[in-house]
């Protein structure tokens, strides 16, 4: 009797979301935001690009969006990873990629989705002919900016922040 393979034995596959996918997605928005919550920043940042509810309805209007893409992550059948990215204008009239979202859930990363994720984005963002692309790693969050910096990535540009009671 054979065995189903283990995750670390897949390959990962990533392709453009679709409105089925809505539910799914909805969920892994909601884990990373939970995340992302509970790190320096976090909750300022989740402040600032929270999706409102329903989550699901927010993906499907998305995809049709012209300027955005979202990819999902698959090892085997399973989802267990997304992506988000659209163009911004510059002044000139050139095209910059923004990632505006990357995730893969935490059990099965180092298992190459979250690059292959990234590089569907990056093809994306160099077939529109984008000057460059931008992502968003959090202070303290070594491992997110470790894992955008083995893309290519650095830093452009550093945000402070200061509360005020």
């Amino acid at each position: 009797m054979s065995q189903a393979p283990s995750a670390a034995a897949l390959a990962p596959v990533v392709r453009a979301a679709a409105p089925g996918d809505a539910d799914r997605l909805a969920e892994l928005y909601r884990a990373a935001e939970q995340e992302l919550a509970e790190l320096r920043g976090g909750r300022v940042l989740v402040g600032l690009q929270a999706r409102p509810e329903p989550v699901e309805a927010t993906f499907i209007e998305q995809l049709e969006r012209p300027g955005h893409l979202v990819v999902v992550g698959a090892l085997g059948e399973k989802v267990v990873g997304y992506g988000s990215c659209r163009t911004l204008s510059l002044a000139g009239g050139e095209l910059l990629g923004s990632v505006e979202e990357l995730f893969v859930l935490p059990e099965v990363r180092r298992n190459g989705v979250g690059k292959a994720i990234s590089g569907a984005l990056l093809d994306w963002c160099s077939s529109l002919a984008c000057t460059g692309v931008d992502a968003k790693a959090l202070p303290g969050s070594r491992a997110v900016k470790s894992f955008f910096e083995t893309q290519g990535f650095t830093a452009r540009v550093l945000f402070m922040h200061r509360p005020l009671a």
